[in-house]
């Protein structure tokens, strides 16, 4: 289902990388992109970031407030 605001397509995904750890290892990071916003490196659980993403669609969450809502679900 795709939801609209102000004729925008609203779609959370969850997006991924890696980044150096120590003695040469790599880390898996997870983040959020909506439309043109983008948040890398939220979590390292992908099981978290991507029941995050789905409330987030099911809600039809503003990228507005994409920041804002990253820290709540930091600070659960």
């Amino acid at each position: 289902m795709l939801l609209y605001l102000g004729g925008r397509i609203i779609l959370w995904q969850v997006i991924f990388g890696t980044i150096a750890a120590e003695e040469g290892k790599s880390v898996k990071t997870y983040g959020l992109k909506c439309n043109s916003t983008v948040i890398n490196d939220i979590t390292l659980s992908e099981q978290d970031i991507t029941e995050f993403a789905e409330q987030l669609n099911r809600l039809g969450a503003s990228e507005i407030h994409a920041y804002e809502l990253v820290e709540n679900f930091l600070g659960r």
